[in-house]
């Protein structure tokens, strides 16, 4: 070989071979070893060659001698530089973001097809949109898309590339995105997990279908802080639903979301309510549904107060026809006149449709007694913890039982 090294100005690719001299095997030869640096990152591959160091031309990168062995050597590494330059100029014309470490996958046969981050999350999103209305909500797929959105911009922003290859990711790369989406997008902690929560999916999936062969956060443990939920009182919702409205727009939302209140239905199931959702059961009205979020049956049975709101907007009888309950609106402007709702009722809580599903776990029910795990069969939980975060914010139960309690230790206490 003539030149010390490969150097493309354009690339800023170098291959060097060197003398790992550190790794001599018993009859002292050391293996030979290529260096791949492109930009700032660099990757190695054995060439499954030795060669006593003395007989290693460091300056050349080549064995010396004119023997048999050493021209065999030194054929096989001008091979392996050719087809490394070959597989780069293939990487080039596909227009892909080349590090040392995928050239390296190339070369191998390994990386050649790879795919990239965000082409894994363009793929399950396509193949989510056409589940919409089936199995899968609307909402959720925006959501998909805002994390491809967050993603797409890290890249971008922390790595100054337009994409990374699933083969690339590290644990760092995730402990990266973390702080990125807390210090750059500032989004809150618990929002964070649930963004990687999502990630972790999409990884999931290119296992799935053979592009990555382990996941590479698997250690990276999505942990949530506690909050407390919050909710209306019951003077909060008694003003609320007793408040005469004019406005048409903010009466029907103030109706959609008091119905909400009194059968913990999230946005998306009472959007999707029609009158089959209705049957007749142990006497009374029962809403039956399977929940949008997590497709597990829910069995609510309807409260007066329900009741008397289905009757304000039942349509003319038709026993054949299926059709919507509630005029509802998207999820962005119910909460957008919730907020017209809250002023006209002077209360000064943030309303939104997933606080009416909170005010029906604490005020409505638990407050009242209603067991724990009847709540949670009603709200269609798949397991009982994520009822009990509800349970630790009913502090006037509490102050009730004991009251309750004082008042039955006085009349001991008198006796």
């Amino acid at each position: 070989m003539s030149t010390s090294n490969f150097f493309d100005m354009d690339t800023n690719l170098n291959l060097l071979f060197w003398l790992y001299k550190a790794k001599k095997n018993s009859s002292g030869k050391a293996p030979i070893y290529l260096r791949i640096t492109i930009g700032g990152s660099r990757a190695g591959i054995a060439c499954n060659h030795f060669v006593l160091p003395k007989k290693w031309d460091n300056k050349r990168q080549h064995v010396k001698g004119n023997g048999d062995e050493a021209e065999a050597i030194n054929d096989s590494l001008k091979i392996i530089r050719t087809k490394l330059l070959t597989t780069h100029n293939a990487l080039k014309e596909q227009e892909l973001p080349i590090t040392a470490e995928l050239l390296k996958l190339s070369y191998l046969g390994k990386g050649m097809n790879a795919k990239t981050m965000l082409q894994a999350f363009e793929s399950h999103n396509k193949q989510l949109q056409q589940r919409i209305g089936s199995d899968v909500s609307s909402s959720t797929f925006r959501k998909y898309e805002t994390v491809y959105r967050k993603m797409k911009s890290f890249i971008s922003k922390v790595f100054n590339r337009g994409d990374v290859f699933l083969k690339e990711l590290d644990y760092q790369f995730i402990m990266q995105f973390e702080l990125y989406l807390k210090n750059q997008e500032k989004v809150n902690h618990n929002t964070t997990m649930k963004y990687i929560k999502f990630v972790k999916r999409i990884i999931n999936y290119s296992i799935t279908n053979g592009w990555l062969d382990k996941n590479p956060f698997i250690n990276f443990k999505c942990k949530f802080q506690q909050r407390l939920r919050g909710y209306l009182t019951a003077d909060e919702l008694n003003r609320i639903e007793s408040k005469a409205i004019t406005i048409q727009r903010v009466m029907v939302v103030r109706d959609v979301f008091v119905f909400c209140c009194y059968t913990g239905l999230s946005f998306s199931d009472v959007e999707k309510l029609r009158n089959t959702n209705i049957v007749s059961k142990d006497g009374g009205k029962w809403i039956v549904i399977l929940r949008t979020k997590t497709g597990v049956r829910s069995a609510i049975p309807l409260l007066p107060q329900a009741l008397c709101l289905l009757a304000r907007y039942q349509p003319p009888f038709e026993p054949d026809n299926e059709y919507k309950l509630f005029p509802v609106l998207s999820n962005q402007k119910m909460n957008a006149y919730l907020k017209e709702v809250a002023d006209i009722c002077g209360v000064r809580k943030n309303l939104t449709m997933h606080l009416a599903r909170h005010t029906f776990a604490t005020t409505v029910t638990l407050t009242n007694g209603v067991p724990i795990e009847t709540v949670s069969k009603m709200l269609g939980h798949t397991s009982i913890s994520t009822t009990q975060i509800y349970s630790k914010v009913v502090d006037t139960k509490i102050g009730n039982d004991m009251q309750v309690l004082q008042q039955k230790l006085s009349v001991k206490a008198g006796e």
